[in-house]
């Protein structure tokens, strides 16, 4: 027997086999009765033997047609199962997601964009992870995570949709003679010991060293943006951070515009040409309006 794919041609046997005539099953199936005819004649090619008996009091399915009618009422069902498993996957009611967030967007967006969409969508699992940029950028790509918060340095071919724009703030140590300065020229840090924080080390900032042609006198190398920030307020040398790490935690720091100014560009990036899951997709649209209204 050859594969029977269109499950409306087995509830349309059925409703043969329950009205009994080919009158009755079309009213039911919503058909016309040559409709129903053609259908069921399409069904008895497949099959490679009749289905339906006709006759003048009505229709009845042969013996070998009513073979057929449990397995097919079986596979009706698990149709049906399978569609409303889909089904639920779509309507959002169920999923697990995986995201890597970098540490600023972990401590200042997470609470709140979390708490946010597990109140809209409470059985959608997010799963975070919280690491350095060439972190999360491996782990979208093994797709041992569905998305990633990163910056439009990264260093990967990831798909990236932009979500926000964050200042990028030179950090003296309070009373440093430049904190004197309405913006600090960029030239001047190569001047002056560099601490190397741990967001974007190799990204964001490294690329304001090479589009100026900067040699920064590295003194301290971290991997931790605000053990960075700490060392500044300890007057151990100057950083660059973004302006979302100083949010509220810069009371010792003198923070300077860059001149020019710089920015990073914050977004989401999944692994090119592959499909996300429901639930990534309605993370990555809920993230969109969570960023669009800050």
């Amino acid at each position: 027997m050859r594969s029977m794919t269109n499950s409306s041609k087995y509830l349309t046997l059925l409703a043969v086999a329950e009205a009994g005539s080919l009158t009755a099953a079309a009213e039911l199936s919503g058909y016309t009765q040559s409709g129903v005819s053609h259908i069921i004649a399409d069904l008895e090619a497949e099959c490679g033997f009749p289905l339906v008996q006709r006759g003048k009091s009505g229709s009845r399915l042969t013996r070998d047609g009513e073979k057929l009618i449990e397995p097919i009422r079986a596979l009706v069902r698990a149709q049906e199962q399978l569609a409303s498993a889909i089904d639920e996957i779509n309507g959002l009611r169920s999923g697990v997601v995986r995201v890597g967030m970098f540490s600023s967007v972990a401590v200042h967006w997470a609470p709140e964009l979390i708490e946010s969409f597990t109140a809209r969508y409470p059985n959608i699992q997010v799963e975070l992870f919280s690491g350095l940029y060439q972190e999360i950028e491996e782990k979208v790509l093994s797709e041992e995570l569905d998305c990633g918060f990163l910056t439009k340095r990264t260093k990967r071919d990831l798909s990236f949709t932009e979500l926000a724009r964050d200042r990028l703030l030179a950090v003296l140590p309070a009373g440093h003679p430049l904190s004197e300065l309405p913006a600090l020229p960029v030239k001047l840090i190569e001047k002056e010991d560099f601490i190397i924080p741990g967001e974007g080390s190799n990204y964001d900032i490294g690329e304001i060293f090479r589009a100026f042609r900067i040699t920064p006198r590295v003194k301290y190398a971290l991997s931790d943006d605000y053990a960075a920030l700490s060392m500044a307020e300890r007057g151990l040398g100057v950083t660059i951070l973004p302006e979302l790490i100083l949010k509220g935690r810069a009371e010792g720091v003198s923070k300077k515009e860059l001149d020019p100014p710089q920015r990073r560009t914050i977004g989401l990036v999944t692994r090119p040409n592959r499909t996300v899951s429901p639930a990534a997709k309605a993370f990555m649209d809920f993230v969109g309006e969570f960023a669009a209204g800050r």
